[in-house]
């Protein structure tokens, strides 16, 4: 995955042609650790495309970001326009990763996907994202999707639209206060086949990207948002 600690709590990394959702709130670090996703793809000589649904390439690329498309290691698709449908997404996508060779998919975000789609696909988005997401692991790519989730203490979720049912893995990061202090702190929640770690961790944004820390075994409560010192 390209964050020191991270494959070890997916339980030995995620599989080829697997398809993850990292869920969290805005600012909480979805886009830099999709991004440390992609550049260790680079690295090890896998190549990889973003579909851009929210924001556009100059806004989405930090960096890092910024040096591996111009070097034409990682590709973009500014798919902006409204009114898409899925097979019009689809067909840009294969032929993308068809050319670069791509390895890595990169989705930024699911929620700008659904309001990109015309009325009439968005309709029946569940089921569109379903039978997209099988025809690119089948081609062998692993697939990362970003899902936007407001935090709500009193409501444990793990995805939007309930589609955390479609993916093989699930990573999710959220807030919680500690001594006046907002941290982040991230949990692998489902990794199908793989025992997986159970712990909550801290982590913090680095200039070098995301730096998983200790796990918060001394505290309880800690999805409330304010967990308290265990007795």
């Amino acid at each position: 995955m390209g964050i020191p600690g991270l494959d070890e709590m997916l339980g030995g990394g995620l599989p080829v042609g697997f398809s993850l959702v990292v869920v969290g709130p805005s600012g909480s670090g979805k886009t830099i650790l999709a991004t440390q996703f992609l550049a260790e793809g680079v690295r090890q000589g896998e190549p990889g495309v973003i579909a851009a649904f929210e924001k556009s390439p100059s806004q989405l690329l930090n960096n890092k970001l910024h040096a591996l498309v111009k070097a034409g290691q990682v590709g973009v698709i500014d798919t902006r326009a409204l009114d898409l449908s899925i097979d019009e997404t689809l067909h840009d996508l294969i032929e993308m990763i068809s050319r670069m060779q791509a390895k890595r998919v990169v989705i930024d975000s699911l929620s700008g996907f659904e309001l990109a789609l015309a009325p009439q696909f968005s309709d029946d988005f569940r089921g569109s994202l379903y039978r997209m997401i099988a025809q690119l692991t089948a081609m062998g790519v692993t697939i990362l999707m970003i899902a936007e989730l407001e935090d709500r203490y009193t409501d444990l979720r793990f995805s939007p639209y309930g589609s955390a049912f479609l993916t093989d893995a699930i990573i999710v990061q959220r807030y919680i206060e500690i001594v006046g202090q907002f941290k982040r702190v991230l949990s692998v929640v489902k990794v199908r086949g793989s025992e997986h770690s159970k712990d909550i961790r801290l982590f913090d944004i680095t200039d070098e990207g995301i730096m998983i820390g200790e796990t918060l075994s001394e505290y309880a409560g800690i999805l409330s948002g304010r967990p308290t010192v265990s007795p």
